[in-house]
């Protein structure tokens, strides 16, 4: 039953010499034809409103467990941190390592950075909805904001925006402060600077690493790349490195990319290692719930589905959960490791009382700043744009087409520590898939393209970096076949709106410079939602925020990490308070989210884990 991902090496090498250029006409067509057809199927997928496929066992396999066999760690997860953490213990060669995956491989369309939108509206999505909200995601259906989650070797790492991008000093001290020594920048620095492949020219010395296996590099730039550094520099910031010494400026944006392609988890730790005979990567395994000694509280393995059957496997020494923010909370409320309050609702009974699913955090991203201009980027065919991938050139190379990123303080102007991101993308960004992608509501879709214009409009991303309002994830029910709910509950505190409100008016100051004058930039709407308000008053941005508030998909905190169990579930080694033989690898232990994007630190602290686990079993 091993998926063997000898598969995944013929074809990335196939991928690798199409993208060196192509020898016939045929090869190029049958490219084109493959990225259509994917185009194709993104438009008219829906997405699941439960795991029915994945818990699916045939009648005749109902009420058998087969053996899957015997290992000494399993992780439940390949994404960020699941692939890197297999990679580092299978360094160790007597070490047997199950690294298990709900979705299936990465494939020729998923390596196209521009793609990730359509990604979203695929299988390589869980699909999941947040539960409706009240102070945000108002212009979404039902008032729920998307929540995609990877679901796929490389898991969100192949279905982001690649962005790179790790924090600040401070955060990394502060996690420290909150009780998880060892976890200071100083402490944290080597570990990033170990995954790194930097190819930032400009970068600082002595922050990056060059020779890791983690490939880091800047997109082509473009004309709105100029546009928006020149306007930031007008208004005082300096063009920086922020993942260096400083983080307040402005910069290109470093991303996780190789050449034209996506460097994710799955393309970075595993197709390096395909030929390590103790690691077993078993895709399409559905993880229901951890199997336990009830007596001594040590985990021993895990029960999966794949196949239409049961199978359960043994871990001599450890399982490890990197199934990510959201899904690491249901494998651990399933197992009877939770809230009590909470699994007593659901008919579970508890076996350790920890504060799963509490605390969770997210980066509240407002998408209201369109900005209107002269010029004209990337209206060509879909052939030409693929011969310009090809060439390793704009817009398919950039993941999100993302291209230029601030960092500011709105709140402390002397501060080094930002509270608010602004992101530049530009086109094609639009167009049916990014909103899907975003849930929009149907009436305001029919406004798009009366409202758009495609080739010359760019969008001025805020978002709200260190968010007061805490969320959660619970459970509907014991069956794992239904999805969790996902509650991120934002601007329950109203210092949130108003740091938010702070960060649009620096976007506005954006208008008043020269270089956006240059290209007579105009503040348009996206769609007609605040209809009843003076535009430009408070009331009208406030009304405008809680509307057009979506999530960058950054959730973190519902499993942190800390010295008490009534309020982390992880020690700072990431061991589960109470349990032998189980910890928790992935964004979820973060105590305090970051300044930054969630995929540098979710490697980090895989890297960080290796060598505890190391250390520990050494």
């Amino acid at each position: 039953m091993r998926y063997h991902l000898v598969l995944i090496a013929l074809l990335t090498n196939n991928v690798i010499v199409i993208t060196r250029g192509y020898k016939t006409n045929s090869t190029f067509e049958n490219f084109v034809k493959m990225v259509r057809g994917n185009l194709s199927k993104a438009a008219a997928y829906e997405l699941p409103v439960n795991n029915e496929k994945l818990c699916y066992v045939k009648p005749t396999e109902k009420n058998k467990i087969y053996a899957y066999g015997t290992f000494d760690f399993i992780i439940i997860g390949a994404g960020s941190a699941g692939t890197l953490l297999a990679n580092r213990l299978t360094e160790i060669g007597e070490w047997k390592v199950l690294l298990l995956e709900a979705g299936g491989e990465e494939n020729d369309f998923s390596d196209i950075p521009g793609m990730n939108f359509e990604l979203y509206s695929s299988d390589m999505n869980w699909g999941y909805l947040t539960t409706p909200q009240k102070k945000g995601c108002q212009a979404m259906e039902e008032h729920r904001c998307n929540c995609a989650r990877g679901k796929v070797v490389g898991g969100s790492s192949t279905v982001n925006s690649k962005m790179y991008v790790r924090g600040n000093k401070a955060d990394y001290d502060e996690w420290e402060e909150m009780g998880n020594p060892g976890w200071s920048y100083k402490d944290v620095l080597p570990y990033f600077i170990k995954t790194e492949n930097s190819h930032i020219h400009d970068r600082n010395p002595g922050y990056h690493g060059k020779g890791g296996l983690l490939d880091v590099g800047y997109f082509e730039p473009t004309i709105f790349t100029t546009m928006f550094l020149n306007a930031k520099k007008e208004l005082g910031d300096k063009v920086l490195d922020y993942n260096g010494k400083n983080q307040i400026g402005v910069s290109p944006i470093q991303s996780t990319i190789k050449g034209n392609k996506i460097a994710s988890g799955g393309r970075a730790f595993i197709d390096p290692i395909l030929k390590r005979k103790n690691l077993n990567v078993t895709i399409n395994a559905f993880v229901t719930k951890l199997r336990i000694d009830t007596k001594q509280k040590i985990a021993k393995g895990v029960e999966f589905i794949k196949g239409g059957r049961t199978f359960k496997a043994r871990a001599e020494k450890e399982v490890i959960l990197s199934a990510g923010a959201i899904n690491t909370p249901q494998i651990l409320m399933l197992s009877g490791i939770g809230p009590k309050e909470e699994l007593d609702r659901i008919g579970v009974e508890t076996l350790v009382d920890l504060p799963v699913g509490k605390g969770l955090e997210d980066h509240a991203t407002f998408f209201g700043l369109n900005v209107r201009t002269n010029q004209t980027l990337f209206r060509d065919s879909l052939e030409v744009l693929l011969e310009n991938y090809l060439n390793n050139r704009r817009p398919y190379t950039a993941a999100f087409n993302a291209d230029s990123v601030s960092f500011l303080n709105v709140n402390d102007k002397k501060s080094s520590v930002p509270d608010i991101e602004q992101i530049l993308f530009t086109p094609p960004g639009f167009g049916p898939n990014l909103w899907k992608s975003v849930n929009l509501r149907k009436e305001f879709k029919g406004q798009l393209e009366e409202l758009q214009v495609p080739y010359n409009d760019v969008f001025v991303l805020i978002v709200l970096l260190h968010p007061k309002s805490k969320g959660s994830v619970t459970l509907k029910s014991k069956n794992p076949l239904d999805f969790p709910n996902i509650d991120y509950n934002y601007y329950a505190v109203e210092e949130d709106m108003d740091t938010m409100l702070k960060g649009i008016n620096e976007g506005l100051k954006l208008f008043e410079t020269d270089a956006f004058r240059a290209v007579n930039a105009q503040l348009a709407p996206i769609v007609r939602i605040c209809t009843g308000y003076i535009e430009g008053t408070e009331d009208f941005w406030r009304c405008a925020v809680e509307q057009a508030t979506t999530t960058l998909y950054h959730p973190v905190g519902t499993t942190k990490m800390g010295k008490s169990r009534n309020n982390s579930v992880v020690s700072s080694k990431l061991r589960v308070h109470g349990m032998k033989g189980l910890r928790i690898v992935d964004a979820g232990v973060i105590p305090k989210i970051p300044s930054g994007h969630m995929n540098a630190p979710t490697f980090m602290i895989a890297e960080r884990a290796a060598d505890f686990i190391k250390h520990y079993w050494n």
